[in-house]
């Protein structure tokens, strides 16, 4: 049987236009011949995904350069350790293995979930600049601004026993809970915030939706991200992350 013949009976048992003769011969050759079997599971998955013909011969002659190293390592059989028989793969089965490849690969990168990292832009802690000297204000400010939010933590804890309505502290606290990962605690300072009126009311409901999105909960972080009104300032944020969740 000659390759084109193979290759005909393949083409003619996806299409299901074999006849009962020629589904008991493929059935020998694939049963027999380890080689055959696997071109024909490979051409049965390319046939499933794409159907892809090049009528340009000069179109299968660069591909088949191209995947020539690839196809032969796949489909060439030795006959004997002396003598070798290359059992060669049509030009437009080449094209579609690569085909095939390049479309997995933008599928599946593509279709990655959205991560905490990719919307997380901390805002820095400004408290000094207001005119507040007080020593824990500039060591919250000093620790949070460095991303040190063990201590930032603390030191925003002290000021919010001091001043435990001031919502600048209660946020950023919130947020130094947040880059520890303590989500449980997270919630409950900043559920507090976006449920109040203060002018951190859509920024904590904002990263809230993070905190959810950080625990990969994409239910939650999508119902909180549609109660972002337009006029919030991250609204355009949330509607990228609702389009990619």
């Amino acid at each position: 049987m000659t390759p084109e013949e193979k290759y005909e009976l393949f083409d003619r048992f996806c299409s299901k236009e074999l006849s009962a003769t020629e589904e008991e011969t493929l059935t020998k050759l694939i049963r027999e011949d380890e080689s055959i079997a696997e071109e024909f599971k490979l051409y049965q998955e390319l046939n499933s995904h794409l159907d892809i013909r090049f009528t340009s011969e000069k179109e299968e002659g660069a591909l088949e350069n191209n995947l020539k190293t690839i196809g032969d390592s796949h489909f060439n059989r030795k006959a004997t350790t002396k003598e070798t028989k290359v059992i060669r793969m049509p030009a437009w089965v080449y094209a579609a293995a690569a085909s095939v490849a390049v479309i997995f690969g933008v599928y599946f990168f593509g279709q990655s979930n959205p991560v905490y990292s990719d919307f997380a832009n901390i805002p820095e802690l400004s408290i000094t600049e207001r005119g507040n000297v007080e020593k824990n204000s500039k060591s919250a400010e000093h620790a949070f601004n460095s991303k040190d939010y063990v201590e930032a933590e603390k030191h925003l804890s002290v000021l919010l026993s001091k001043d435990e309505n001031n919502t600048e502290y209660q946020f950023y606290y919130g947020l130094s809970l947040l880059e520890q990962d303590k989500y449980v605690e997270t919630t409950q300072v900043l559920e507090k915030l976006y449920r109040g009126n203060s002018g951190y009311k859509y920024k904590a409901l904002w990263f809230e939706a993070l905190n959810q999105l950080k625990q990969k909960k994409h239910d939650q972080c999508i119902a909180l991200l549609k109660k972002i009104p337009k006029d919030a300032e991250d609204y355009n944020l949330a509607q990228e992350l609702l389009k990619k969740l």
